[in-house]
């Protein structure tokens, strides 16, 4: 059997095709398969009536440490700074309240810490995130504390006290939230940017 130049070229360009063909829908079901899945309303609910009295401790310690912007499992972000790594002496708060913190994450489910935005009494619970810091996505809960000594609600949903919503912070168009009322003074709340 003889076989000409082309057609042999032909044969190796469609076995070619096939295994990148079969390499890209290999890709992209691992893709679908390895993503993780954003937590449901549902579950969030459900988290929040097994967790509240341990929510309500670590609001309670953020309030305690108004000074602290971030504390996370791996960092602390002080209201006069974001620097990190820092030396213990300037974390903000100590060792041994950083492990409280962690221990209440981790029994909570709080897997990325919480957030008070500069001079607010609103916390946020970081649940699940996808993402990074420009393009991402963040899913938890919103506590609106009780504005004091120079503190206010900067949350949408602490100002307005709507059962539900979504919209956009300030004047972008792509740095949104959405929220849900699920106790007097938490919410399910998400953004996406």
């Amino acid at each position: 059997m003889s076989y000409s130049l082309k057609s042999i070229g032909i044969k190796l360009l469609e076995i070619l095709s096939i295994a990148v063909g079969s390499l890209l829908i290999l890709i992209m079901v691992l893709w679908v398969a390895c993503t993780p899945r954003q937590p449901t309303d549902a579950s969030l609910l459900r988290q929040f009536n097994q967790h509240q009295s341990d929510l309500e401790r670590i609001a309670a310690m953020m309030d305690e440490d108004w000074g602290m912007s971030r504390i996370a499992p791996d960092f602390t972000w002080r209201q006069d700074t974001v620097a990190w790594p820092r030396p213990e002496s300037e974390w903000g708060i100590s060792k041994s309240r950083w492990d409280e913190y962690r221990e209440l994450f981790r029994k909570a489910g709080i897997e990325s810490g919480t957030t008070r935005r500069e001079k607010s009494s609103d916390i946020i619970f970081y649940v699940w995130t996808w993402g990074i810091v420009p393009a991402g996505i963040n899913v938890g809960y919103l506590h609106c504390g009780q504005p004091r000594n120079g503190y206010a609600h900067t949350e949408e949903p602490c100002i307005g006290r709507q059962v539900s919503g979504k919209g956009m912070h300030g004047q972008s168009r792509s740095y949104g939230y959405r929220y849900t009322k699920i106790d007097p003074d938490w919410y399910i709340y998400e953004e996406h940017n």
